[in-house]
């Protein structure tokens, strides 16, 4: 075997990796390496490869001007069996041995630059010229030990209903809460994948909406009835503009049914005989996958409770949505959104992350605050955050 240190490098964007992994994985499907040019031209022209569903081709013509200008080289080279490092941030994260070299036509049809989600190059495009085909391997895979933990769960609890939800949770709110608890009701086991989102203003980060997730469902869910898949790296899934690839998904990391939303980005609901339809229905059904469209819900003033417009029979004027742009500006400006919409516990997460040290003279503030038994207590800004709460929705002297 060559030696890594002896091999040329190929560098990557964290996209280009993240779509790597997904298909190492086995997250899109069975077929595991980059295709040739025959290949794509297949699953461009059909949207299938060998008879099997596949939106997008893996042609990859990796976008990064060093990529390319060390692709071009080695098209030109007399060498018939080429082995390259892959490095992402000047690491080595895996190697991939090359089959061909063909001129990627149709790189909107690739699952590398699908939704627009790769760098522009020096030319305003958003890959390379140069595509490359070929096996190839990585250091580190998360999804795919992830997969193996949920295949092992299954085959424990015996689970024959695994129902899949693709959320953000950017934050994490209370719909998102009964969301997952209706879907508990009536599976056995329920995968929540958390998806990354485009912007990289306005949103929370990855990692604290993941921190949210497990605290919830540590604490005030059956946790060994749920299993989360955090899609950490890419943005395939972001903003739910690919439901076919979130069928795939949920199919292949062993779900056999979709939880997805009436106002579902991408979706295409539509009625035919008063019959709730999707785009997706037809690919859902080839996958074997049953499909869970849920109803808009929102919490009424006067049932005191969520509800839908289907089981409220009040006028929308009592209604209040969770708008996530609204919960993630009082969030941002150090407010806690209230507790019929957010669970306080979660709210206090974030506000720790966003705010730290607010406060100066913490334990002060606490002691003047909140009752105690005379015990001096210590008190974090997660416990003055649901203290505070707890005080804003005493109602004895209410106005």
């Amino acid at each position: 075997m060559t030696s890594p240190k002896r091999n040329k490098t190929l560098d990557i964007t964290l996209e280009e990796f993240s779509t790597l992994e997904l298909i190492d994985s086995g997250a899109l499907g069975n077929f595991r390496s980059l295709m040739d040019e025959e290949e794509a031209l297949e699953v461009e022209s059909s949207g299938r490869l060998w008879g099997v569903i596949m939106p997008f081709a893996y042609s990859f013509a990796p976008s990064l001007e060093s990529a390319q200008n060390l692709l071009k080289e080695l098209k030109s080279s007399t060498k018939k069996e080429i082995k390259l490092n892959l490095a992402l941030n000047g690491e080595i994260i895996g190697d991939i041995d090359i089959k061909s070299f063909y001129e990627q036509k149709n790189p909107d049809l690739s699952i590398f630059t699908a939704k627009n989600i790769c760098i522009l190059n020096k030319d305003g495009e958003q890959s390379g010229k140069i595509a490359i085909s070929g096996e190839f391997s990585l250091r580190k895979n998360e999804l795919i030990s992830t997969k193996e933990k949920i295949q092992k769960r299954i085959a424990e609890v015996g689970a024959s209903k695994v129902t899949a939800i693709m959320l953000t949770a950017d934050p994490l709110h209370r719909l998102h809460e009964r969301l997952i608890r209706m879907t508990i009701d009536k599976a056995d086991l329920v995968l929540i994948f958390l998806v990354r989102t485009f912007s990289s203003e306005g949103r929370l980060d990855f990692d604290l909406r993941l921190e949210c997730l497990e605290y919830v469902c540590e604490n005030y869910i059956p946790k060994e009835r749920v299993c989360i898949v955090p899609f950490s790296n890419t943005t395939l899934f972001s903003d739910h503009i690919n439901p076919v690839l979130e069928a795939i998904a949920a199919k292949n990391f062993g779900a056999n049914k979709l939880v997805i939303g009436q106002s579902h980005t991408g979706l295409g609901l539509h009625y035919e005989h008063n019959i709730a339809s999707t785009l997706l229905d037809d690919y859902a059904s080839e996958l074997g996958l049953e499909l869970i469209v849920m109803p808009e819900m929102f919490y009424c003033e006067l049932c005191h409770t969520i509800v839908s417009s289907k089981s409220c029979p009040h006028g929308a004027h009592h209604h209040i949505k969770y708008h996530v742009n609204t919960l993630k500006k009082l969030l941002f400006k150090g407010i806690m959104p209230p507790a019929m919409l957010m669970r306080p516990q979660v709210s206090a997460i974030i506000l720790d992350r966003l705010y730290p040290k607010r406060f100066n003279s913490l334990q002060k503030l606490c002691g003047d605050l909140f009752p105690n038994d005379g015990i001096v207590e210590s008190y974090s800004q997660r416990d003055f955050y649901e203290k505070l709460m707890r005080l804003y929705q005493t109602s004895s002297l209410g106005s």
